[in-house]
């Protein structure tokens, strides 16, 4: 059964902090997630009205410099950041973001389906499989933690 967040109460409605990435393999097993992103940190928030937003962000990106930013130091940035921000809908085990600005273009306009699970005020999204810009296919679960 479909239910719109800005029906009523809804069990994710609150701000999350991520505890945990890990990519789960084909074979159902799962490992931290690669690079920096094994100690990221973020948050995902999901107010009463239907909307959400997501920033996440690697703790070892260097020092850009700013003001004076050249490419390279702004790509570097941009590659440790993942945000995004639109309404979202329940749908029984998963939620569905409905996308209206992120920093994939592509995101825009479209949904992104996670698999939802919530145990007190631990939430677990985890993505569906895809191809990574590296070429592989993976699924990622990403673990939070209510702080309000």
């Amino acid at each position: 059964m479909m239910t719109s967040a800005a029906q009523g109460e809804c069990p994710l409605t609150g701000t999350w902090q991520l505890k945990g990435m890990f990519k789960i393999l084909d074979d159902g097993g799962r490992e931290p997630a690669s690079g920096g992103w094994v100690d990221a940190t973020g948050y995902l928030t999901y107010t009463p009205d239907g909307r959400m937003f997501a920033i996440l962000s690697r703790r070892d990106k260097a020092p850009i410099g700013y003001p004076d930013i050249d490419d390279t130091k702004r790509i570097d940035a941009h590659k440790g950041m993942v945000a995004y921000t639109g309404t979202f809908d329940i749908h029984g085990d998963h939620v569905m973001h409905h996308v209206d600005i992120c920093w994939i273009p592509e995101w825009q306009g479209d949904d992104q389906r996670r698999e939802v699970a919530l145990d007190g005020d631990r939430l677990t999204l985890t993505t569906p499989f895809g191809r990574r810009p590296d070429g592989s296919m993976a699924r990622f679960s990403l673990e939070w933690q209510r702080v309000s």
